[in-house]
C-alpha cells in the first residue's frame, strides 16, 4: 500500500488553512466563554 497519496494530502496548504481556521475557532470560542462567564459573575455581584 503506497502512502504517498495520503502524505501529500496531508502537506498541502489546504489542511494547513483548515488547521489554522479550526484552532482560531477553538480559541474565539473558549474567549467567548471565559467573556460570557465573567460577564455573569459580574452580574451576580451587583444583584447581591
Amino acid at each position: 500500500m503506497d502512502l504517498s497519496p495520503l502524505v501529500n494530502l496531508l502537506n498541502s496548504p489546504l489542511v494547513d488553512g483548515v488547521l489554522l481556521w479550526t484552532v482560531a475557532a477553538v480559541a474565539s470560542v473558549v474567549g467567548l466563554v471565559g467573556l460570557v462567564n465573567a460577564l455573569d459573575m459580574y452580574l451576580d455581584t451587583e444583584t447581591s
